[in-house]
């Protein structure tokens, strides 16, 4: 298998295209590209992965803002990291640069519970320098190694068979429809205590499709021992039918537990979104807007004066109160649902709207690089969530050139707008939102870090 890394909003260009590859720009195969620009576009049911764009002379396609890892069915495995432009080495360090993108990446997803939440340190840097499907499947099966350590736990397997003795119950209806000459055997039903079961045919299966998806060698490796282990156990037939079957609440099978989101990814591609069809391979994407809202809200939790609660996706208010159609009324049209709502406890107040925008903005453009139209948005919600008066804020992440809040804009003397970056460290309790010194900041536990 074919595999290459590259960051969200590169460019994917033929093989014959005569370009500088980097994290910006890569080359696949001609099949890849076609079968990409097929199938990824858009289509009814699906929203667009890449679109097609000129650089550089050549026709290429644009991924966009979604994380994860395409296999395409000619055997290419493309990885997108995402643009943490904090980290960028201007194409330098292309491998370390990845590295970093990555480990910021299973961050997130773990703190938004997407994967097991787990802490990544120092000691888990070596885990980085893998490919993002590879790293995931290394998680994977450091899972199953503590299960099978737990022990492989069985059940009461229904058996049904012929014999010359009697075990357990006699299939009568069976029995009288043996032929004259066979009514010395026995149709017998019993149950046997066997690791037949759900739980254990689903591991099976998921174990056998990363053997042959990772090109990482330690986890080969390793998936063979776990398979001897299982071989006598028979792999899932029915997905969905055997994950209707795995038992949560059972407390003899509860080291189980942290296996399961892992087969479910693997197998269904349980993700946001997912690109897998028929063909064999490991494809997902999160889409890293989403990603950086809820990372965005978790982070602020830890910021938040323990006066204050922090709601996500509120839906209350309306731009229109009223339509009349005819004599027909219909109340509250045009939903209005900011990413993230700041209320005080004690009366319920509404007191900060924010929305987050995976976007690098940068200080060197007219009007920052921010669409007119969020600024039209965050205005209106404003208006309706906070009755005009106090402040609103869009968080994008922080870069080079976007390092500290911008001046505020004032909508009018009482409604105000803060544009103010998110800041990437090198760990996560590092991780926060830079609020402008200029306000009080009352909702919060401190402005800023020193």
């Amino acid at each position: 298998m074919n595999s290459i890394c590259i960051s969200e909003y590169g460019v994917l260009f033929i093989k014959s295209a005569k370009i500088t590859e980097s994290l910006e720009k890569r080359k696949i195969s001609k099949t890849a590209w076609d079968w990409l620009l097929k199938e990824a576009t858009g289509t009814k049911e699906h929203k667009p992965l890449v679109r097609p764009i000129k650089r550089d002379g050549y026709a290429g396609l644009q991924v966009l803002n979604y994380v994860g890892v395409i296999t395409t069915p000619c055997d290419w495995q493309i990885e997108i990291v995402p643009k943490i432009d904090k980290y960028s080495s201007g194409g330098s360090n292309q491998e370390r640069e990845a590295e970093q993108s990555r480990a910021k990446l299973m961050k997130m997803l773990s703190s938004v519970g997407i994967i097991k939440p787990r802490e990544f340190n120092n000691a888990s840097l070596k885990l980085f320098n893998k490919p993002f499907p590879d790293m995931l499947i290394k998680l994977f099966l450091d899972d199953v190694n503590q299960l099978i350590k737990r022990g492989i736990r069985n059940d009461y397997v229904p058996i049904q068979e012929e014999t010359t003795y009697l075990k357990g119950c006699l299939n009568i209806a069976a029995q009288i429809r043996q032929p004259v000459d066979r009514r010395y055997l026995f149709q017998i039903e019993h149950d046997e205590f066997l690791p037949n079961r759900a739980e254990n045919r689903l591991i099976h299966s998921t174990l056998l499709k990363v053997s042959k998806i990772t090109q990482d060698i330690s986890n080969k490796r390793l998936a063979s021992e776990l398979l001897f282990v299982f071989n006598d156990i028979p792999k899932s037939t029915n997905y969905k039918i055997d994950f209707s079957r795995w038992i949560n609440n059972d407390r003899s099978i509860v080291h189980y537990r942290p296996v399961k989101p892992w087969c479910d990814l693997i197998l269904n591609d349980k993700t946001p979104f997912s690109l897998a069809g028929e063909h064999h391979g490991l494809s997902f994407l999160f889409p890293m807007h989403d990603l950086f809202e809820k990372y965005v809200a978790i982070i602020l939790r830890k910021q938040l004066n323990d006066q204050y609660l922090l709601e996500e996706q509120v839906a209350s208010e309306y731009i229109v109160e009223k339509h009349v159609v005819k004599k027909n009324v219909v109340e509250q049209f045009f939903n209005l649902k900011p990413d993230l709502l700041i209320k005080s406890i004690e009366g319920n107040i509404n007191k900060v709207v924010l929305d987050c925008k995976w976007k690098l903005i940068t200080t060197d453009k007219e009007s920052y690089g921010i669409k007119s139209a969020d600024i039209y948005q965050l205005y209106v919600y404003g208006q309706k969530y906070l009755s005009g008066k106090g402040d609103v804020f869009l968080i994008y992440p922080e870069n080079a050139k976007f390092e500290k809040p911008l001046p505020v804009f004032k909508f009018d003397d009482n409604l105000r707008l803060w544009v103010i970056p998110f800041s990437w460290e090198n760990d996560e309790e590092g991780d926060r939102l830079i609020f402008p010194k200029d306000i009080k900041g009352e909702f919060l536990h401190q402005i800023d870090k020193p």
